[in-house]
């Protein structure tokens, strides 16, 4: 496991803290808490965990963030730090079915399906989905470009082919190297075993 935390294409506070919000997206609490212990010694602050936590909530849901809410509060507990005075961004809402398409369109070479039937059938969670989604995914404390690395993590460990692509594409879009793929897909295996790769 040392070595797995070692400083290469990912640092080692990076790649802790990548691990904090892939248990608690897994819901696997005893390895979460313990990759909190090791994110706040590699530098991470409550801030930092706690943002990371919530952009995963756009992949697997609200459980993320009840399983996160104990690495929150553990990592409170090691700091003796709330942080809790970070101040609301103003994060621009989509107001409308069409505002929404276009930013899908800035994101995808083509409207996915998936957002298509949204449109389609579903256009009351579309809205409100895609703000969740662009207030989840901005840069913070945490970068979009790390929060990306975290949603391609979550779907390699679960081999859901639609979310690796859209978030190796991001990430991709957005900087990773090989060598940091690399990195996620080793933290992977790590998690889940060598079944993390058999769909990238």
């Amino acid at each position: 496991m040392h070595s797995l935390l070692q400083d290469s294409s990912l640092s080692k506070k990076e790649k802790s803290l990548l691990l904090v919000g892939l248990f608690a997206a897994r819901r696997e609490e005893q390895a979460m808490l313990h990759f909190t212990e090791v994110a706040i010694d590699a530098g991470n602050t409550v801030n930092e965990i706690a943002e990371l936590i919530s952009a995963a909530i756009i992949s697997r849901g609200i459980p993320t963030w009840l399983s996160g809410i104990d690495a929150i509060s553990k990592a409170i507990e090691i700091t003796g730090k709330t942080e809790s005075s970070i101040e609301a961004q103003n994060v621009s809402a989509f107001s409308t079915q069409e505002d929404c398409v276009s930013y899908y369109q800035s994101e995808f070479e083509q409207l996915p399906k998936w957002i298509q039937y949204l449109v389609d059938y579903a256009p009351d969670t579309l809205l409100k989905y895609s703000n969740l989604r662009t207030t989840s995914l901005r840069n913070g404390v945490v970068s979009r470009y790390l929060k990306e690395l975290l949603l391609y993590a979550i779907n390699l460990c679960d081999q859901y082919p639609k979310g690796i692509n859209i978030h190796k594409t991001n990430a991709i879009q957005l900087g990773a190297t090989d060598a940091v793929l690399e990195d996620i897909k080793t933290t992977c295996i790590y998690a889940v075993g060598i079944q993390a790769i058999f769909n990238d």
